[in-house]
């Protein structure tokens, strides 16, 4: 079985002066392999050892330039179009013109599935004034919104931010507008399950950066998640290894290990994030 993997960040030791000051940390504070020193072609060379059809490649950022990543996604959509799509991303703090003006020029030069935004590395609420312009865009354009949920290592910003309560005002103000909680919202899993079924089918749930053998095994804080996505929420989950902190093949491995049903596998690998890719690209059925 083929698989797209809807979150996988750039290759990015060339992105930021001290790469493995911040891969250190991470490291021995999470077990993260983040293996900054990989390249493109090792990114391409994994992704056809593990059958991965296409990637998501997210100009996602804690202390790097956004613009400079977005750079980078755009280059690797427009070197391998059949391979890469971009989420790209702005830093909402350089002020709401600023901001949206960058928004607006990141997506029109690339094939472009979202916006990401990590409100707790910012140090702001999702439902920050800030953002509402860009999440207004995002609404208009048929774009969803990728934000950070569930617990962040960083020592110096509040997992508060990460919390998904924190998503239903958006929600609630753009009735038309998708959102992704990427990493699945632990240990708000139950908070974040019961706003993808309120927001059907609006709200995915995203699994990057966790092995799936702890998401979808009982007794590790991620109970609610097994049970919902093998049930009413199969449409809402989609696969993201937050590459390459998940090698491809774990991952795939560890979903067809899972006690899942076979069709609902098939969803989380590939027909979910297909139909989000097709959507956006295409306009909602809705639009039509």
């Amino acid at each position: 079985m083929t698989a797209i993997d809807m979150r996988v960040r750039v290759p990015r030791e060339k992105n930021i002066k001290h790469p493995y000051d911040m891969m250190d940390y991470y490291q021995k504070r999470a077990g993260f392999d983040l293996r900054y020193g990989v390249t493109d072609k090792v990114l391409l060379e994994e992704m056809a050892a593990a059958s991965i059809d296409m990637a998501v490649v997210h100009s996602e950022w804690e202390i790097e330039e956004p613009a400079i990543l977005n750079d980078h996604v755009a280059e690797l959509v427009r070197r391998y179009p059949d391979k890469f799509l971009a989420v790209v991303s702005v830093d909402p703090r350089e002020g709401i013109t600023q901001s949206l003006q960058n928004l607006k020029s990141a997506v029109g030069t690339t094939r472009c599935v979202g916006l990401s935004l990590q409100p707790a590395f910012l140090d702001m609420l999702p439902e920050d004034a800030r953002f509402y312009p860009l999440y207004q865009y995002c609404e208009e354009r048929g774009l969803p919104v990728w934000l950070h949920s569930g617990i962040n290592y960083a020592p110096n910003h509040s997992i508060e931010a990460d919390r998904p309560i924190h998503f239903e005002r958006i929600l609630i103000d753009f009735p038309r507008i998708r959102v992704v909680a990427c990493h699945a919202a632990w240990p708000w899993v139950g908070e974040a399950c019961a706003l993808a079924r309120k927001f059907s089918p609006r709200l995915f749930l995203e699994i990057g950066g966790v092995a799936p053998k702890y998401i979808f095994r009982n007794g590790t804080g991620w109970d609610p998640f097994l049970h919902f996505a093998n049930s009413i929420l199969q449409d809402q989950v989609i696969l993201g290894t937050d590459w390459p902190i998940i090698p491809f093949q774990r991952a795939i491995k560890e979903i067809n290990e899972a006690p899942l049903k076979d069709a609902v596998k098939h969803k989380i690998l590939h027909e979910n994030g297909l139909r989000l890719i097709h959507e956006t690209l295409n306009g909602r059925p809705e639009d039509h």
